[in-house]
């Protein structure tokens, strides 16, 4: 499989079949499309996908899985613009971001997909210090042993969710669903946080360090921290916005942290 992706001509698409094994590296523009249930398999031996570069590559139907990591057990995006439509990233594990971690000056877009049953110190599920946008997908099983079960947020980061779920994601510390922290913001449209945990503050969401959330026709319930914020844990000159939005049945309370959420209750 490397072989074929090195001597592809830049813009190719190449069909995928069975399992393959890797790690992969992708530093041209690039489509892989699974067939069948294709897999892409790490092996145990480094970021399963490495994109480095300006480069654009898409993944379509493919599981990205067996990944282990400094940053990026399953993929690791290193300045390139990567889409991901009904695939899955799940069983890996990595340092930073234990299914996908997204560079400063990266783009991750997933849409349809899901990010699942990954392990990581810091973003089970995901970290980013770029761009991530996911539409229609979900991020459930990811578990941190410190911060942001499912997804982590970094350093001026964006990061979007439209019509997706955030589910059942655990960190040992803070942030079970999302951690967003240091002028980062993330923005939920139809969405839900549900059934995350964090063992000391921000069940569902922590948010800190002059960085914003917006949730807009959305959801936060259902979620457990050990000490504050059941739903969302707000601290440090940092804004909650709820729109059309509900924080409900969270444990111990609904909103935590020193700066209070206006609309949340509980």
């Amino acid at each position: 499989m490397q072989t074929a992706i090195g001597g592809a001509a830049p813009g190719a698409t190449l069909l995928v079949r069975g399992t393959c094994t890797g790690p992969f590296a992708i530093d041209e523009d690039l489509t892989l499309i699974g067939l069948g249930g294709a897999v892409l398999d790490g092996n145990q031996a480094g970021s399963v996908v490495t994109v480095t570069g300006a480069v654009r590559v898409r993944l379509h139907e493919l599981t990205v899985t067996n990944g282990a990591g400094g940053n990026g057990g399953g993929i690791r995006n290193d300045g390139g613009t990567l889409e991901l439509t009904g695939s899955s990233v799940e069983h890996n594990t990595a340092g930073g971001g234990g299914g996908i971690y997204n560079h400063a000056g990266s783009t991750v877009r997933l849409t349809g997909s899901t990010v699942s049953d990954n392990t990581g110190h810091s973003g089970g599920g995901l970290i980013n210090f770029g761009t991530v946008r996911l539409t229609g997908s979900t991020v459930e099983r990811n578990t941190s042993t410190i911060d942001g079960g499912g997804l982590y947020n970094n350093f001026d980061a964006t990061l979007t969710l439209t019509a997706s779920t955030v589910r059942d994601n655990t960190a040992a510390r803070s942030g079970g669903g999302v951690y967003n922290i240091f002028d980062s913001a993330v923005a939920l449209v139809g969405s839900s946080v549900r059934g995350n945990t964090a063992g000391a503050d921000g069940g569902g969401i922590w948010n800190d360090l002059d960085s914003t959330v917006t949730l807009a026709g959305s959801s936060v319930h259902g979620n457990t921290a050990g000490n504050d914020g059941g739903g969302v844990y707000n601290h440090a000159g940092s804004t909650v916005t709820l729109i059309g939005s509900a924080v409900r049945d969270n444990r111990p309370n609904n909103c935590g942290g020193a700066v209070p959420v206006p609309g949340c209750t509980g």
